[in-house]
Formats: C-alpha cells, sequence, structure tokens
C-alpha cells in the first residue's frame, strides 16, 4: 500500500496563516503545459493517470451499484443526462458499468427507487455485448427511455430502449442508424420533450470518416414515437456545421430540460466559441447565442497565441420557467504552438473556475475569462464554482491527475419551480490528499434569485467516508422540489484507468439533501456536542493516537471496524470529564487497510477513517 501523507490537520493549520483572500491559481506558476489531443477512440479504453489504493468499499445504503470502467464521460467532455426525478417522486439513474474481468462487458447498468428504497443494479441492458454513454430521460405518461450506441467501425448505431412504465416490464429496443457511407454515430447526448414527454431529442457525432465537410460532425435527430420513425433524421443545425468549425469534439455538447416547446443545448466551450442554440418550436427552428466569444476561428488561429482565458470543454445549462437559459461553463488556460510545437496546449493543473451566464447578460470574451485572475468573473458576478477555501495553499505536481479538464470542473445545473438554480461540480479538495496528489469531491453552490448572488460553494462529500475518496461525474436531476438528488462515481483512486493488468472497482454513489440547506449541507444535521481529532500518524502501525474534546462529562467508548462494517476492536473508557483527551489505539493486531474509528458518547458519535500500514 502507497503511504498516504498525515497532511489533514497540517494543512488545515497552513491555511490559517494565509492573510490574503485569493483563488488558489491566480498567479499559480504555469508549467508543464498538456498537448491537447481532440482525437479521442469510442471504444472501451478511458484515458490514463491512475493511482491505486487497494481497500473495499464500506456497506452504505446510498451506494446503488459499482463499475470496474474508471469513467463516466471522456477527458474533456459532458455527461449527458444520467439521472431523473419524476412528479411522483420515483427515480431512475443510469451508468456506465464494467464487470471484474469485463464479465459483463461495457455496458448501461440501471437502478431505481420506487419511493421507499432503490432496486439493484442491472448490470447491462440492451442486447449488444459492448454499449457506451448511456443517456437517460423520462417517455410517455409513465415511463422512461435510454439511449446508448454500439460502437463497430463505419457502422455504429445507437439503440434506444424504451418501456411505458417505468421501474418494470420489458425494454423494446430500437436503432438509430448512421448515415449512408462509412460512418458509425457516438457520444450522443439526449432528452425528451412534449405534454407527455412524447418526443425525443438527439445530439449525435457521427465519426469514423468526415462528414459533409467536417471532421466529425454534430447531427440533430427528433422522434415523436419512441425512437421507430425519426422526423427529422440527422440535420446539421446552422451554426455548428463546416462553415464555422473544421470538427465537433466529443460530447462537447449538453442538453437542458425542456420548457414546453422549447428546447435547448450548449454547443464548443473550449479553444473557440462557447454557444447556446435553442429553439422555441421543438426543434423546427434555431436561435444562436453567444456565451463565450474566443478571439479566434478554427479559418483564423494563429500559429502562435498567447495563453488566453477560455472554456475546458465542459457545460451546463437549464431553462427557467419563462425559457430563459442559463449556462455553467469549466475555465481553461489554453496556447497554441506551430511553430516549435506541435499544436494546442493547456493548463489543467493551473485552471480553476466555473463561470456563469444568462441570457440577460452579455457575452464573455477571453479579457473576462482572464488568463492570470478570476478577480474580473468575480466582480461581474460569474464567478460560481472555485476552490475551497479560495486561501488554500496548495502544490500541484506533474502527476495530478485532471481528466482533462481543470481543478474545477464537470458541472451539473438543476433548476426549481421558483426559478432558484443549483450548482454542482467536482473540484480538487485540499487536506484530501493521496500522498501529493489531491483527491476530488464535490461541491455545490446555489443561487435563490435567478442568478443573480450565489450562496457559495460547499463540499457536500466531506464527510469520513470520503476522506479517501475520489468523488467525480456527478449527475444531478435537472427538476428540482424540496430535494437535490446527485448520482457521482466514487473509487479510492485519483483519476482514471486501473492501469496494466489491474481491477480496479468504483462506486455509484446516491445522495439527496433539502434544496433549503444547500448552501450548509456539509454541516451535521444534528449537532454532536464533542470533537474527535484525526489519528496521528496515519497511516499507523503499532499505536496510534488521537484526541477527543468533550463539552460535558459523558460515558465514552471507542471501537474499530473494517470495511465491511465488522468490529475489529473495542474499548469502554468509563466516565470521562469535559475538556480534552489523548486516546490511544494499539493496532498491532490489525491487518493493513483502510478502517473507521468511531468514538461514541452520550451525545452522539463521530466515525474517522484511518490507514493500518
Amino acid at each position: 500500500m502507497r503511504a498516504i501523507l498525515p497532511g489533514i490537520f497540517l494543512l488545515v493549520v497552513s491555511l490559517t496563516v494565509v492573510a490574503q483572500k485569493q483563488h488558489v491559481t491566480d498567479g499559480m506558476t504555469r508549467n508543464n503545459p498538456v498537448l491537447y489531443h481532440n482525437e479521442q477512440t469510442p471504444w472501451d479504453n478511458p484515458p490514463g493517470n491512475t493511482q491505486y489504493i487497494p481497500g473495499q468499499k464500506s456497506y452504505d445504503l446510498l451506494t446503488i451499484g459499482n463499475t470496474f470502467y474508471d469513467s463516466q464521460t471522456y477527458n474533456s467532455g459532458n455527461l449527458m443526462n444520467r439521472i431523473y426525478q419524476f412528479p411522483d417522486g420515483t427515480i431512475g439513474a443510469t451508468w456506465m458499468l464494467k464487470g471484474i474481468g469485463g464479465n459483463p462487458d461495457r455496458g448501461t447498468a440501471y437502478a431505481y427507487y420506487n419511493g421507499a428504497s432503490w432496486s439493484p443494479q442491472d448490470p447491462h441492458l440492451g442486447s449488444d455485448p459492448n454499449t457506451g454513454f448511456p443517456s437517460y430521460a423520462p417517455w410517455g405518461p409513465n415511463g422512461e427511455v435510454i439511449a446508448h450506441y454500439r460502437y463497430i467501425t463505419n457502422d455504429g448505431p445507437i439503440r434506444i430502449l424504451r418501456r411505458e412504465n417505468k421501474g418494470s416490464g420489458d425494454w423494446v429496443e430500437r436503432t438509430l442508424l448512421p448515415p449512408d457511407g462509412n460512418h458509425s454515430l457516438v457520444w450522443h447526448s439526449m432528452c425528451t420533450s412534449g405534454p407527455n414527454h412524447e418526443y425525443i431529442h438527439i445530439l449525435a457525432l457521427v465519426y469514423d470518416d468526415p462528414y459533409l465537410g467536417q471532421d466529425d460532425a454534430l447531427l440533430y435527430y427528433r422522434s415523436s414515437d419512441g425512437g421507430d420513425t425519426w422526423d427529422i433524421n440527422g440535420e446539421v443545425i446552422e451554426g455548428t456545421g463546416s462553415d464555422y468549425f473544421t470538427s465537433v469534439p466529443s460530447l462537447h455538447y449538453s442538453w437542458a430540460q425542456p420548457v414546453g416547446n422549447t428546447i435547448a443545448f450548449t454547443f464548443g466551450f473550449s479553444e473557440f466559441d462557447g454557444l447556446v442554440f435553442k429553439s422555441n418550436d421543438n426543434g423546427e427552428t434555431w436561435q444562436k447565442l453567444t456565451v463565450y466569444q474566443s478571439p479566434y476561428t478554427p479559418f483564423n488561429v494563429p500559429l502562435e497565441t498567447p495563453t488566453y482565458g477560455c472554456c475546458d470543454g465542459t457545460s451546463a445549462i437549464a431553462l427557467d420557467s419563462q425559457g430563459k437559459a442559463h449556462v455553467v461553463f469549466g475555465r481553461m488556460l489554453r496556447f497554441r504552438d506551430m511553430v516549435t510545437g506541435t499544436g494546442w496546449y493547456y493548463y489543467p493543473t493551473a485552471s480553476e473556475g466555473l463561470i456563469y451566464w444568462n441570457e440577460s447578460m452579455p457575452a464573455l470574451d477571453s479579457t473576462t475569462v482572464s488568463s492570470y485572475t478570476l478577480d474580473y468573473l468575480a466582480a461581474g458576478g460569474n464567478l460560481v464554482g472555485y476552490i475551497v477555501p479560495e486561501n488554500a495553499t496548495v502544490s500541484i505536481i506533474s502527476g495530478q491527475p485532471d481528466y482533462g479538464v481543470a481543478l474545477t470542473s464537470q458541472p451539473q445545473l438543476g433548476i426549481d419551480a421558483e426559478n432558484n438554480l443549483f450548482l454542482v461540480y467536482a473540484a480538487i479538495a485540499p487536506g484530501y490528499t493521496l500522498e501529493d496528489i489531491y483527491y476530488r469531491h464535490l461541491y455545490c453552490n446555489a443561487s435563490f434569485n435567478g442568478g443573480a448572488t450565489w450562496s457559495g460553494p460547499r463540499d457536500i462529500t466531506n464527510d469520513d467516508l470520503f476522506m479517501f475518496s475520489e468523488c467525480v461525474f456527478p449527475a444531478l436531476a435537472p427538476k428540482v422540489d424540496d430535494q437535490i438528488h446527485v448520482v457521482f462515481q466514487e473509487d479510492y483512486a485519483p483519476g482514471t484507468g486501473a492501469g496494466a493488468g489491474l481491477d480496479e472497482e468504483n462506486y455509484i454513489d446516491y445522495i439527496h439533501f433539502d434544496k433549503e440547506s444547500f448552501v450548509s449541507v456539509n454541516e451535521r444535521p444534528e449537532a454532536v456536542k464533542f470533537e474527535v481529532s484525526q489519528n496521528y500518524p496515519n497511516p499507523a502501525t503499532g499505536i496510534t493516537q488521537f484526541m477527543i474534546n468533550l463539552d460535558k462529562p459523558s460515558i465514552v467508548r471507542i471501537s474499530v471496524r473494517n470495511l465491511l462494517g465488522q468490529e475489529m476492536l473495542s474499548a469502554d473508557q468509563g466516565s470521562l470529564p469535559a475538556g480534552k483527551h489523548l486516546m490511544k489505539i494499539d493496532l498491532s493486531g490489525i491487518k493493513p487497510g483502510i478502517y473507521c474509528y468511531t468514538v461514541k458518547t452520550d451525545t452522539g458519535e463521530v466515525t474517522r477513517r484511518m490507514v493500518v500500514k
């Protein structure tokens, strides 16, 4: 087992000595830029860059599935719709699952919440042995629909799985074929619209051979009969074609939840423009809105550019009750060097910032999305996601996994009936490290006045159970009632890819919380009237120790459990007076691994994780 630095307590101390409030990456030394590769395979190998911690997931009723495929979308790509809460309180969710040793092969997993409990995961939907990137939506009066693709070189289709009653019954499978020629359809995104969600809308990338003058082109499809027929079949929407872009990057587009006949999606948001395409007649005609205007286009970019602030390829969009578009996208620093280098470069470990825009705002440019500070964005009310705490002192090493995106990225945006906005994203978490590598956690932010002001981001996975966890690829139910519903991938290895010959299990977790407590969900709902420090040393061998601080006399019991919940040792400390007490645990009889130690008193209990080496 690799050593984990006992840095949480020490890091907290170091953060308190920073006098001036600043964002983490402002002024950060920019070294080791990464060469940007737009071409990616739609098949079976996620990008690499993994550190691995052996261990097992503790039993948790909120874990609804697992996967040995350590990615839910590709580098710098959006996560398509994966979860939906129905008006009756039931929930459907999908994700990409691959079994240990490839059994079952990569495919679409599914679970359903009936209002009381989650069903066991269905690990592989559909007839194809290997499918990718499911997209989920309601369909019909009480049904559901899933789209995923079956990649076959020059011939790969998208499969549509639908059923009339959500949570039960057989799935009906339909096929959406690629255009004639040596093409396949991959990296799609889907939503449904209409009074009964009868219209299916799909954006998909036509792949393998160039199409209509583009290396990869984005096609739009619409069906009103569950995928039996397509009344709009492979349309290139004006503004996305070869007159504007030489190629469309995979998954650089994301649907909003439709409102009436208004549908909309984001497009681009990388080194070139960030756009919204909006239709007020259910996809018949389209309007192009510019969110971010790049100083360059694919047709005027010089051989060399300065480093400039632009976008990291990820974006999210929500429509309010009036059909007004609200957008959040990730910030990235990029430059091009075709003279001494070989192409586009970007700084995934020196870029942070999630940027908010709505239709009442002017388009943003690279001056506002600055290459050296976040001050312009903060002053304009556009900065809604950043590393917490803002004045954290972090040192990013070259081995930090980056997912091809910035240090704050993978945004998901939800909205309620009152036009309150709810943002969830993934970002590095100062204080949670594997050696010199930072874990990523999930953060949330909220606006209760239609985007005018935001409450400020908080870590929603700072519970002790996530002390050694990578929390990424959040999927947020887009229609919010009184609860926020999120599904995400958790594992103990920062980054993606299990490495050569190594199977790595990841967990699909579900969390929910009241929207009124959205900005304070990191606080415990029940105030525990005592404190427990992190053990030291950690990792530990032999004797380890920690401090408890009681606000009043209490009977104290300490127990140590493995991640299966089995008690390994316990000690009754009897009645202790108020104040601080140093506790010691002899771990000499404990096998190496990850464990939880719990301190129970008269007023509650606190659990923390530790590593035994």
